[in-house]
């Protein structure tokens, strides 16, 4: 028997956004979702929604901060759809930074070549106050230690795996995300739900939206357990 969990949050008006972030309260738009045409007025239901490709829950490609990366559109639909392990972290607090030592101890069995999702347990802040700029990040040497695995997807229930958003220093930014963008990995973030499942190992479903020449796009996102 198979039971499936929905990981990817709503897209909604009034979503948390990156425009927390210093320098991008400009250039990222909030999401807008509204209504174009009605059944009584138009004889049928159509909404515009205004969002980017980092809105909601997304997949990401090399792209996004490499000037040779791929787009998203230059990947098969196989390579959204990998077997998965769940590294399964204690809850962690605001703030926090995680390194390779609590990976290290929280870690199951990792095979090579798939997806690793690492669940900080932040996922049930979505979308609430601070989300963006209080949550848990990753050390350079946890993102080294994961790669170690080779995985093909790189998946977290954080928006942010850096610290030096709010620390102002400029030559660190985007530097994790390029570690794994170099290494030929997708990012998909940030995820909600992890804590609906039971087992460490599952199939991970990460279908963007078919867009030609974006670096990502929103995605739904699912998680087969077999139980």
């Amino acid at each position: 028997m198979k039971r499936y969990h929905d990981l990817s949050g709503k897209l909604e008006n009034g979503l948390w956004s990156y425009q927390a972030l210093p320098g991008l309260e400009q250039i990222i738009p909030d999401v807008q979702i509204e209504t174009i045409a009605t059944v009584d007025k138009d004889d049928f239901f159509a909404s515009r929604i205004t969002l980017s490709t980092i809105s909601g829950t997304y997949v990401e490609a090399g792209s996004h901060i490499l000037k040779e990366g791929k787009t998203l559109d230059e990947y098969g639909i196989g390579d959204f759809i990998k077997p998965a392990t769940i590294i399964r972290l204690p809850r962690q607090p605001e703030k926090t930074m995680v390194d390779k030592s609590l990976l290290v101890s929280h870690a199951p069995n990792i095979p090579k070549g798939e997806a690793l999702i690492v669940d900080t347990g932040w996922g049930i802040q979505w979308n609430k106050p601070g989300y963006v700029l209080q949550c848990p990040n990753f050390s350079q040497n946890a993102v080294e230690w994961l790669l170690e695995h080779k995985p093909s997807i790189c998946a977290f229930d954080v928006p942010c795996l850096e610290s030096s958003w709010s620390e102002d220093v400029v030559e660190e930014k985007g530097g994790l995300l390029g570690m794994m963008f170099n290494r030929g990995a997708l990012l998909v973030a940030p995820l909600i739900n992890l804590e609906q499942i039971k087992s460490d190992r599952g199939m991970l479903y990460c279908l963007p939206l078919s867009v030609a020449g974006t670096s990502g796009a929103p995605a739904r996102i699912v998680f087969e357990e077999e139980v």
